[in-house]
């Protein structure tokens, strides 16, 4: 019997209703309730349950105004984002410009200094970014339906003293659509001013960090299986119903644990969306190690078992895990998974430690009708209308497709922690890197040379498949997957190495190396040109340097 058949939506039922019923918000009261249910029915499992508490920078919205004073003065209804600063006194006064969609990042063309930004579109964080770039001094983002809470910073986790100056610098809010298209009418007539004030909460804060382990028989290694606690509001489906199903996937393991040949670590975040992922990221850091050396994958689980989800091709994975995913996928649910690469979102905290990585949102609606605009930046699906809005209630969960999710994952973790050898294809990570370096070649204009990068990126390739991995004995097997992952992951999904943490944008394949297309935009005499060649070419470096070191780890 598969492990999708065992699932109880009885007992995912009882854990969503006691998790969603608080509103959680990182570091109050509200969550750690949530916390001390996860903590609890995980101790009667029979795990070994650890709970940490550390410092966070949190930041999310009490009260906000947004004031018309000309050419009429009325009040519009108003909502503040994550992180974003506070405004003194009266709050700040302007002349509003109006500066074109959310996903243009670029405000060139308009003289923004000064003055408030009205940009159309879900608040993004390189939308804020610009405003601060351009001089505004304030920002407001028309929500193509209801308003949607938003983290708008971009820094992954504590900033640095080189990330801090990051942090968003502009008072922001969300105003939805129907008073949106009221201001741009006015601004079609002529000069708008607004007064627009915002009072978040924006501290240092103390949050938990929960984790539960049962041990394998094989050796000390572990599958690390996380979502967050934290929420918007009270937060069902984002993320109630993740939390829910990481409790079911723990009581069925735990029925199970003298088959478990590997361990499994349960995890559960809080600073997700108020930190930026900061309690992920705190234990990326405060644990590097125990990850690095022990950690064969991170299975990441977010807003799950939605009505309407009926769409189940499109959740993400690594080049090297999107085998395993594709066939997990086909097995438990008939869905027929495309590759969709891993992005920098749902506290994927751990490429720098080399972990490989699936999932995240599982299962999405179609994005038409209501769902269109948390489609905008969903790449043409949707986690429902009610994503990040005092709408995501119990009400919008289906029982079938909760427990149709919650199998799919109780399948993979099961898999993950009870089969012989590991399910990854290292081969399939350094061919996207093969093809990453060709076409950032291309895109230089023949400014970077990165032959000797594709070269050995596909000798890589042909020495894996050569050695075939999957006939050496498992320990030696498994030991070498891992291995290779630890060193092509890292180069593959990181621009700051093993170390530091990227920021929460959009990211590609050799993201270190996304630079060589602006090379033939520059003057090849100008400083610029060669400052950003000399990064590139130690970039190029530091890929082949880890392909180069893969290649010896091959068995002839």
């Amino acid at each position: 019997m598969r492990m999708t058949d065992e699932v109880s939506v009885p007992e995912l039922w009882r854990h969503l209703e006691a998790i969603a019923a608080t509103v959680r918000l990182s570091g109050t009261p509200g969550e750690a309730a949530a916390f001390d249910h996860a903590e609890n029915e995980l101790g009667k499992f029979g795990f070994v349950v650890n709970r940490y508490e550390a410092e966070a920078l949190i930041g999310y919205p009490i009260s906000s105004m947004l004031a018309v004073q000309s050419p009429e003065t009325f009040e519009i209804h108003c909502n503040g984002y994550a992180l974003t600063p506070a405004t003194n006194g009266d709050g700040v006064t302007g002349e509003l410009i109006h500066v074109g969609s959310s996903l243009s990042t670029s405000y060139d063309g308009y003289d923004a200094h000064g003055k408030i930004v009205v940009v159309d579109g879900i608040a993004i964080e390189d939308a804020a970014l610009a405003a601060a770039r351009a001089g505004a001094i304030g920002q407001i983002f028309i929500n193509p339906d209801r308003i949607h809470e938003m983290c708008i910073s971009p820094v992954w986790g504590t900033p640095t003293p080189e990330t801090a100056r990051l942090l968003p610098s502009v008072p922001a809010v969300g105003i939805n659509r129907i008073d949106g298209d009221r201001l741009k009418s006015l601004l079609a007539a002529g000069p708008v001013t607004v007064r627009l004030s915002t009072t978040p909460y924006r501290a240092w804060t103390k949050i938990p960090t929960l984790t539960a382990d049962l041990p394998g028989s094989d050796d000390d290694s572990f599958v690390l299986f996380s979502g967050h606690i934290d929420s918007w509001h009270y937060g069902a489906m984002d993320n109630g119903t993740a939390n829910a199903t990481q409790l079911e996937v723990g009581r069925l393991l735990a029925e199970r644990r003298n088959e478990l040949r590997r361990g499994v670590r349960i995890a559960f975040w809080s600073g997700h969306s108020h930190g930026r992922y900061a309690g992920s990221t705190w234990y990326a850091d405060a644990f590097w190690h125990d990850l690095h050396e022990r950690c064969v994958c991170h299975v990441n689980i977010d807003s799950v078992g939605a009505k309407g989800a009926t769409i189940l091709d499109g959740t993400s994975s690594m080049a090297s895990t999107y085998p395993f995913a594709q066939s997990v996928l086909k097995e438990t649910a008939g869905a027929d998974l495309r590759y969709h690469r891993k992005g920098r979102s749902s506290d994927q905290s751990f490429w720098g430690h080399g972990i490989p990585a699936i999932f995240g949102a599982l299962s999405l609606r179609p994005g038409s009708g209501e769902d269109a605009a948390v489609a905008e930046i969903f790449g043409g699906e949707s986690l429902g209308w009610w994503w990040h809005t005092t709408e995501d209630l119990i009400d919008k969960i289906d029982p079938d497709f909760l427990k149709r999710d919650a199998g799919i994952y109780a399948e993979t973790l099961w898999r993950l922690c009870a089969e012989e050898r590991l399910p990854f294809d290292p081969a399939a990570e350094a061919d996207e890197i093969a093809s990453a370096a060709e076409r950032y070649q291309d895109a230089s204009g023949g400014s970077l040379d990165l032959g000797a990068t594709v070269a050995t990126a596909q000798e890589l390739v042909s020495a894996i498949r050569a050695a075939r991995i999957e006939a050496l004995p498992a320990a030696a097997a498994n030991d070498l997957t891992s291995a290779l992952c630890r060193l092509l992951i890292p180069v593959n999904y990181t621009r700051n190495g093993p170390f530091h943490h990227d920021l929460a944008v959009e990211t590609k394949p050799l993201p270190g190396l996304i630079e060589a297309g602006s090379l033939p935009s520059l003057d090849r005499a100008s400083d610029d040109w060669h400052f950003h060649h000399a990064s590139l070419a130690r970039e190029r470096n530091r890929v082949e340097h880890a392909l180069r070191t893969a290649l010896r780890l091959i068995p002839r």
